[in-house]
């Protein structure tokens, strides 16, 4: 590989030095990783069934002498990948601050599931996986692509890296997934007739500079020109500003600011010299950038899922689990084949008979290979001294040469040993025979097993959580504008809802996903799936208690019948989740605003009808009792009317009776009355005329002596 005479103090700014910085950083990560990179295709090869050195490999073949490679060590791999895949981490938001919220958190969340639903990322995550397993290092990607080539909508998207050695990454970056590197490259291939579309003034020059691992033969160059996608980390400095407002702020962005005569009046309080930071991408051929940008976000959008690590005076080693298990597959490979080899050398055991025996029975030479039902000999008998014949015993076969015991043990103990190495000591057929195992202590074997191998599954979570961090530095910029947006459930049913919506009553934006900052947070052990199965089981067992049982069906009929994992069940619950009303309210989140007034209006219909369907069931119901409770009142009227009328007639005639008695009464009281005051009138007569006569002699007397003194003065 040709140096490339560039060394710089300081970031490259031209195209030509940008070039040149990334020639350089590809020559020194070569330099870092040619060792790591050249065991990783050892590994890779071995893996695949290449497990003979190739001298040794040759010099039997050309003995025509056995190689036999029985394959353990794609098995193991396989059971430690496959383990992954059950328990794939899963991507959780949180909050964090400024403005940040919880309901906005969950939509992140599930935009974030439908760019992994749409890029089909679980490939990104097990490529990535597989590959530290491998080799001890993968990759993953974040990109952006239009939505489609009429349109300027983008759609953010996680992508696998297949060949690993196409990457080459900061040697410098020390954390497992990568975010601390100042700058990565990968060769990209693309199609020349794809290349000369696109880039019509461009040099038609390939980009030459790789590593092992990342070759390209003569016919593919025909057809397709090598180019590098460089990433780096452009940091320039710049004085950061503390507001009187409580922000922090760049010196440009607040000289912006104050350009801004709608913003508030903000001063400055402290100040410190920092830097911005920009991430920023190139597309280079054999001599020049052809393609360039600034990334949004904090990071480059490159993930690295890592495998065993080891930082030795200065070097770092990486390797996976197959590098450890090489001698002892070769070992078993070897026993294997020399076993093999002696009993196929051994020579058939032959029949053993008298002469003549076989005379005329060919089948006895084929007895071998074939399973005769019987087989016929000439018998062959010896005189006797005393004149009699005696017939020799039939043929008999030879007993067959056994192997020497020393190759099976050889062969059992390399077995032992690679399961050892593997991380998988305690198989099924590791057990003394007869002997009982419990279920417990297979689930801790299992455990045992999965505790071997933590450490892949740990660094996939690390590298999977920041293509989090990655996917909410994007969110912001390509989910800015108003629209109805499709998010995943944790279920993953997924449903519409509207993002940057602005609600010009109350000045309020309804999930604005450009305001707050968020952090991503893991999700690990069991995927949705087993955990639907595992709540399938519990709710079969719920089901079974009969009050619980009333319950469920009635409130939660949909969920119990979704976890069942069987044909047409989640379309059975979908029917039946409209019973509900939280199951409607559900439903209509993920319809238009049209669609939501016209189910509404055919729910009001279908409850007025369902009212009247009632009624009339009602009436069905109770017609009889209704007739029957109509003629029990009619002849209780009648004979309430019947009694009402009896009781009159006794009430008249004691009136009649009583009416009687008060007349005659009363008529005694008022003749009584009316002589008492005949009586009273007559003594108040006698009274009166008593007192009238005392007053006329009164008056008499009085004239009389009136008279008399008029006489004596005369």
């Amino acid at each position: 590989m040709p140096q490339v005479p560039f060394e710089a103090n300081e970031p490259a700014v031209t195209d030509e030095e940008v070039w040149k910085e990334c020639s350089q950083h590809l020559r020194r990560a070569v330099e870092a990783e040619s060792e790591n990179r050249s065991k990783g295709i050892m590994a890779l090869e071995f893996r695949d069934g290449h497990q003979w050195p190739d001298d040794l490999y040759n010099q039997r073949k050309i003995d025509k002498r056995p190689s036999l490679t029985i394959n353990h060590t794609n098995t193991f791999c396989r059971r430690v990948v496959n383990n992954m895949r059950q328990q794939r981490p899963r991507i959780k938001v949180h909050p964090t601050g400024d403005g940040a919220k919880v309901e906005i958190a969950e939509v992140i969340e599930g935009i974030i599931r439908h760019i992994e639903n749409l890029s089909n990322a679980q490939v990104a995550y097990d490529t990535g996986g597989e590959s530290a397993v491998n080799i001890g290092w993968g990759y993953a990607r974040v990109l952006t692509e239009y939505i489609d080539e009429k349109s300027f909508d983008q759609e953010i998207k996680i992508q696998a890296v297949r060949n690993t050695f196409t990457g080459y990454i900061d040697p410098a970056a020390q954390l497992p997934d990568g975010s601390d590197m100042d700058w990565f490259i990968f060769t990209e291939k693309m199609k020349r007739a794809d290349y000369n579309r696109d880039y019509p003034t461009a040099d038609n020059r390939e980009f030459q500079h790789t590593g092992l691992g990342d070759d390209m033969t003569d016919w593919e160059t025909k057809d397709e020109i090598r180019l590098a996608e460089y990433f780096r980390v452009y940091k320039t400095k710049e004085a950061l500003y503390r507001l009187s407002n409580g922000m922090s702020m760049l010196a440009k962005d607040y000289r912006l600011l104050k350009e801004d005569v709608n913003a508030a009046q903000v001063e400055i309080v402290a100040e410190r010299m920092s830097y911005r930071r920009q991430i920023q991408w190139f597309r280079i051929n054999g001599s020049k950038v052809i393609a360039k940008r600034i990334l949004p976000g904090r990071y480059i959008p490159v993930v690295r899922f890592e495998g065993n690590v080891l930082d030795l005076n200065g070097r770092v080693t990486r390797k996976g689990m197959v590098q450890d298990l090489m001698d002892p597959a070769r070992m078993f490979n070897y026993w294997r084949t020399k076993q093999t080899e002696v009993l196929a050398l051994t020579p058939i055991a032959p029949m053993i008979g008298p002469a003549g025996s076989f005379d005329g029975h060919p089948e006895w030479a084929q007895a071998n290979q074939k399973p005769f039902a019987y087989l016929e000999f000439e018998p062959t008998f010896v005189e006797q001294p005393d004149g009699t014949k005696t017939p020799l015993p039939p043929p008999q076969r030879s007993p067959p040469i056994s192997p020497p015991a020393g190759f099976t043990e050889a062969a059992q103990g390399a077995q032992q040993d690679l399961m050892a190495v593997a991380g998988m000591p305690h198989e099924p057929n590791a057990d003394t025979p007869g002997t009982v195992v419990s279920g417990k202590a297979l689930r801790q074997r299992q455990a045992l097993s999965d505790i071997g191998h933590f450490q892949y599954y740990d660094n996939q979570t690390q590298a999977i959580a920041q293509i989090g961090r990655i996917c909410l530095d994007y969110i912001p910029v390509y989910y800015s504008t108003e629209r109805m947006q499709r998010i995943i459930g944790d279920d993953g049913v997924p449903s519409m809802v509207p993002i940057n919506q602005k609600d010009p009553a109350v000045e309020t934006v309804k999930n604005d996903l450009t305001v707050g900052r968020y952090d991503v947070v893991m999700d690990t052990g069991p995927g949705y799936e087993t955990k639907r199965q595992e709540a399938a089981e519990t709710m079969v067992d719920l089901l079974k208690i009969q009050p619980l049982a009333e319950l469920v069906a009635k409130v939660g009929a949909d969920l119990a019948i979704r976890a069942i994992d069987a044909p047409y069940m989640d379309e059975l619950a979908d029917r039946i989740q409209g019973q509900t009303p939280e199951g409607m309210q559900k439903v209509m989140e993920g319809l238009p605003k049209n669609a939501q007034n016209v189910l509404k209006m055919v729910i009001s219909q279908l409850n007025a009808a369902n009212q009247k369907v009632t009624q009339l069931e009602a009436d069905l119901k109770y017609g009889l009792t209704k007739t029957h409770t109509q003629e029990a009142t009619k002849l209780a009227v009648e004979h309430l009317k019947d009694k009402r009328a009896e009781q009159d007639t006794q009430t008249d005639a004691q009136t009649k009776i009583f009416d009687t008695h008060v007349k005659s009464v009363t008529a005694r009281d008022v003749a009584e009355i009316n002589a008492g005051a005949k009586l009273l009138d007559t003594h108040a007569k006698g009274g009166y005329d008593t007192a009238a006569r005392k007053d006329e002699i009164a008056a008499a007397e009085r004239a009389e002596r009136s008279n008399g003194a008029d006489s004596s003065q005369k």
